[in-house]
């Protein structure tokens, strides 16, 4: 009894515990879903005003894109255009994007739950269910309207931004460096002075101590890179002597593993300072200056500088890896150290410039800076190009690289001077930028060619050891043939090792300029896309009465360099195709010449046809000068057009090609080009001659070499009547199968044809090999025909001729006729 009133109890307690909880339940899910539904109700009013403040952004973008162009117009040849712009550009909405595709997923899936319920549904329930299902699609309607909206804004913000580039690349920022600008310079530079004071302390006053993980991990290199300083140092020390050492060639490995080490030993001074800048930021959404950003920025500079001075150290990387004159090592370094005078303080200067939105016009140390630093580099620039030797073995490329190298920092000064200070700001990045990439480029190319030559010395040597011991091996061999073991033959083929070095170094070559090639176009995007704006600029158009073609400055220098660049590919890319893929291929004689110059001409085809495209240039403006073509392709011009169209019908289907011999009418020779107008023949005389091509189509000619090379030489010998006929056959076939250059198949042949009227006529039929041998195969048969027919005594006979005498009448019969005759008169 006590036990079960336990049990009760037990069971009471339970009871009231699960009525409790589920009690606690029901209050928590009903707080919960007041909660959510208030948090509901919340969010779609903050939704709702996201939409409208979306909305009126859009429009307001848009209005001012609109007007950019009318505003631009206005205000042109004004030095308030400029800052008009920037303020325009900073003002710009920044498009934070926030995810709703969880809610609307969520959402559709709740409507697709009710659409179902709602199809089930009594009709009682069913305007509520209907009502919720409205309220539903609103929700998802919203939803989706504030998702269109925030990427219209960010692409109208994007694409605004890009024009205000446009016109801000291209819009004077400064005044001209004139009297007036050097007269009003020391009271600018004070207030500039005070600007920078202030901008300083905000600077200042809103940086603090960012202990990132980022900045951790540098510290803790920066320590690593300090402890292991001297070790670093003696193990490079150390390849380097491996580098030197002539008895036993280094594997390629050796460079790269040298060059890592040359990183680390430079990096410590450049990881202080971008570890600086990475403990010490601000917030970036504050306008004021980043100072992280200048110490990134030195920090760069500074790492580039260091590592070259080290790899151009005296007796250093450069000259025991790369095997660089010590000379020019020697001037490339002191051409670094003073290129670093100017480049670290200038660093420092642009950093803090580039971060400024609208004081452009003030900025009196950023424009002298930039002046002073372009002559500086320009006259060490043209010191350095006067003093090292010819770049290439080309005097013309020489010239072309220097001319390029001292013209940069010019351009600089020339923008600066004619009020461009924000172009030239925005350039001066790209040309560090660019300078960083080539140098990046040149080290790995010097490593790449030396590392190929190092595995072919490698080879080179392996082979030398291997001929030397099957040499060696020879010689025993030799000496004692009895008890002379098996000769070993070389375990590789080292055949063709000067052949395979260089189609690898043009591999890598190619490789490099492919992937630099694509980082300099990264490099250069955003400066590429204010050119843009060039097309709306135009050197003539209808309205200004010139009825032509409107031409823009944009199309007029991108045909320009389309111009340039098909000029470079005629002359180089047939060169090229040869050496990488037509000599590698087993073609016929003259398919290589025939690729190369119709590849020429399709590149001048695409050339003509891109310009025309660029410039604008369409087929209804053309139809005049279609027209007159025609009536010259009637008339004067037919005999070209004939000739142009038969050389594309020789490139073709090339009856001829460049090296066959050939007969035409009375000349023979063999063909040296096939132009697009003309065949050149160069005669046995050395003598050039052209021959229109219309001749090879409408006429006809013998070609020696079409199919094969292989021809027929035909002796013809006659013999005296009573010759030994069978000996005479002996005889010529010995000799035709004596001769080295006469074929064995098809076989000589000797035919006895005709009888003459004083020879009995023979024919020794023969082929060689080539055109070249016909002349001194008949020559070499013709002795050999002389000499041993004289030894076998058979006469060579020749034309004969007897003359007989009729003396039926007798002599005493004339002379007593004559004395008659005589005497009746």
């Amino acid at each position: 009894m006590q036990h079960t009133s336990r049990l009760r109890g037990l069971l009471l307690c339970f009871t009231v515990g699960l009525l409790a909880v589920f009690i606690f339940g029901v209050s928590t899910q009903r707080a919960a879903a007041q909660e959510s539904t208030h948090e509901s109700v919340a969010l779609e009013q903050n939704l709702s005003a996201e939409i409208a403040r979306l909305q009126y952004q859009l429009e307001e973008v848009r209005e001012n894109r609109a007007d950019l162009t009318a505003q631009y117009a206005v205000l042109s040849g004004s030095q308030l255009l400029h800052r008009v712009l920037q303020e325009q550009r900073a003002a710009l909405p920044s498009v934070n994007r926030r995810d709703v595709n969880d809610q609307l997923a969520q959402l559709r899936l709740d409507l697709f739950y009710l659409q179902r319920e709602i199809r089930t549904a009594t009709a009682a329930s069913q305007p509520l269910l209907v009502e919720q299902q409205h309220l539903l699609q609103q929700r998802i309607d919203q939803r989706v309207t504030y998702m269109r909206l925030q990427q219209e804004l960010q692409l109208e913000v994007q694409a605004f931004a890009l024009e205000l580039e446009e016109f801000l690349f291209w819009t004077p920022s400064n005044p001209r460096l004139n009297a007036d600008w050097f007269m009003n310079f020391p009271a600018q530079l004070q207030r500039q002075g005070q600007r920078m004071q202030q901008s300083v302390t905000t600077m200042l006053r809103h940086s603090e101590f960012r202990p990132t993980l980022t900045a951790i991990g540098l510290l803790i290199l920066l320590l690593v890179l300090i402890w292991q300083h001297r070790r670093i140092q003696a193990l490079l020390t150390d390849q380097q002597g491996l580098m030197n050492n002539s008895e036993q060639p280094p594997s390629p490995w050796l460079i790269a593993r040298a060059l890592a080490k040359v990183i680390l030993y430079v990096a410590p001074l450049s990881l202080a300072l971008l570890l600086v800048g990475q403990f010490i930021g601000s917030d970036e959404t504050t306008e004021h200056l980043q100072p992280h950003k200048v110490f990134t920025a030195l920090a760069l500079a500074l790492f580039m500088i260091s590592f070259l001075r080290k790899v151009l150290k005296p007796a250093g990387f450069a000259e025991a890896f790369f095997q660089w004159p010590s000379a020019n090592c020697a001037m490339l370094k002191r051409y670094i150290e003073l290129f670093a005078l100017a480049l670290l303080p200038l660093t420092v200067i642009l950093a803090f410039a580039s971060q400024q939105t609208s004081l452009y016009a003030q900025d009196m140390v950023g424009s002298l800076s930039l002046v002073l630093a372009g002559l500086y580099l320009a006259g060490i620039s043209t010191w350095l190009f006067s003093r090292l030797p010819t770049l290439y073995n080309s005097l013309f490329v020489h010239r072309l690289i220097a001319a390029a190298v001292i013209f940069l920092p010019l351009s600089l000064v020339w923008m600066v001077a004619t009020g461009y200070y924000y172009t030239a700001l925005r350039l001066s990045g790209y040309y560090l930028a660019t300078f960083y990439v080539m140098t990046i480029w040149v080290i790995l190319e010097a490593s790449i060619r030396r590392a190929i030559q190092l595995s072919s010395e490698t080879l080179k040597r392996e082979r030398d050891a291997e001929l030397a011991l099957v040499t060696d091996e020879q010689s025993i061999a030799d000496q004692d043939i009895e008890n002379a073991a098996p000769v070993v033959t070389p375990v590789k083929d080292y055949a063709d090792i000067e052949q395979a070095e260089a189609q690898s170094l043009r591999l890598g070559r190619f490789f490099l300029l492919v992937l630099f090639t694509f980082i300099l176009f990264t490099v250069w995007s955003d400066a590429l896309s204010a050119l843009h704006y060039l097309d709306s600029q135009y050197i003539w158009d209808n309205e200004q009465g010139i009825q032509f073609i409107p031409v823009s400055i944009g199309a007029l220098m991108t045909a320009f360099f389309i111009i340039v660049v098909s000029i470079v590919l005629i002359r180089n890319l047939p060169g090229l195709l040869e050496v990488m893929f037509l000599s590698r291929l087993k073609l016929e004689m003259g398919t290589s010449y025939a690729v190369t110059s119709l590849t020429n001409y399709v590149l001048i085809s695409i050339a003509i046809v891109s310009v025309f495209a660029v410039l604008g240039v369409k087929w209804e403006q053309l139809q005049w000068l279609a027209a007159g073509l025609t009536v010259g392709l009637g008339f004067g011009l037919q005999e070209i057009f004939g000739n142009f169209i038969s050389g594309l019908i020789l490139f073709f289907e090339r009856p001829v090609r460049v090296g066959d011999i050939v007969t035409l009418n009375n000349l023979s020779g063999r063909v040296s080009k096939i132009k697009i107008r003309a065949t050149v023949i160069t005669d046995f005389d050395r003598r050039d001659i052209v021959v229109p091509n219309r001749s090879f189509i409408t006429g006809q000619f013998v070609n020696w070499s079409l199919s094969n090379t292989i021809t027929r030489i035909t002796v013809k010998v006659g013999v005296a009547y009573g010759s030994d006929l069978e000996k005479t056959r002996q005889i010529l076939l010995e000799i035709a199968d004596q001769e080295e250059r006469v074929l064995k198949e098809p076989a000589p042949q000797v035919l006895f044809l005709s009888f003459g009227e004083s020879t009995l006529d023979h024919e020794l039929r023969m082929h060689v090999g080539g055109l070249s041998d016909r002349n001194p195969t008949i020559d070499a048969v013709n002795r050999e025909i002389d000499k041993r027919f004289r030894a076998a005594g058979i006469e060579i006979a020749f034309n004969q001729i007897d003359v007989h005498f009729r003396n039926d009448l007798g002599v005493e019969k004339l002379i007593q006729q004559e004395n008659r005759q005589s005497k009746d008169s």
